[in-house]
This record gives structure tokens, sequence and C-alpha cells, in this order.
């Protein structure tokens, strides 16, 4: 098990916060906390870097659409970069590839 980290960086767009290890019923939380505590705006972006994220449950899974829906609810934008092929299948499986904007890492 990988503990989960999370860095924050900001950006002319906006905010990339990097996720990485372990996505879980027992880490997903500290990700919803790290995202609410980000004071976003219209038209901004927060970009979620799952490059180096090596597991993620469906309490991952929901923390991820909860991040999404703090974003939106602020008139953000969200966009998932470099997301593991894995949890790809898992969000095209589930219908939320139409829901998340997915990009490779630009």
């Amino acid at each position: 098990m990988k503990p989960l980290t999370i860095r924050e960086s900001p950006t002319s767009a906006g905010l990339d916060l990097e996720v990485a290890g372990d996505l879980d019923y027992t880490s997903a939380p500290r990700l919803r906390q790290a995202a609410h505590a980000v004071v976003l705006s219209t038209g901004r972006r927060l970009t979620v870097d799952l490059g180096r994220l090596e597991f993620c449950d469906s309490s991952g899974i929901t923390a991820l659409i909860a991040v999404r829906n703090h974003a939106v609810s602020a008139g953000a934008e969200v966009v998932l970069v470099a997301v593991p092929a894995n949890l790809r299948r898992l969000l095209s499986l589930t219908g939320l590839d139409q829901v998340f904007d997915m990009r490779e890492r630009p």
C-alpha cells in the first residue's frame, strides 16, 4: 500500500493537484478536503494529475466526482490528466468518461 500524497501547484490557468499513491476508502477524504480547501473561480481550471496514482477504488472515484462537483459549482473547469489505464477503464465502464474531461499530460 502506497500512502496518498497530494501536491498543489498554481498555474497560469488555475491550479494543479498531483495525486500519487493509493486513493482508497482511507485516503479519499484527504483528496476531498484538499479540493474543497482550494479557492476556485469562474473560468479557472483545476487540473488533477493522476500519472503517479497506483490504485483507486470506488471511494477514490467518489472523491474524484466530489472534486469535480466542487469545481463546477464554483464555475471552474476540471481536467484529469495522465489517467492510468486501469482507472480510465473503470471510468469508461461506469460512463464517467462522459463526465470527466480526460487528457494526456501536455
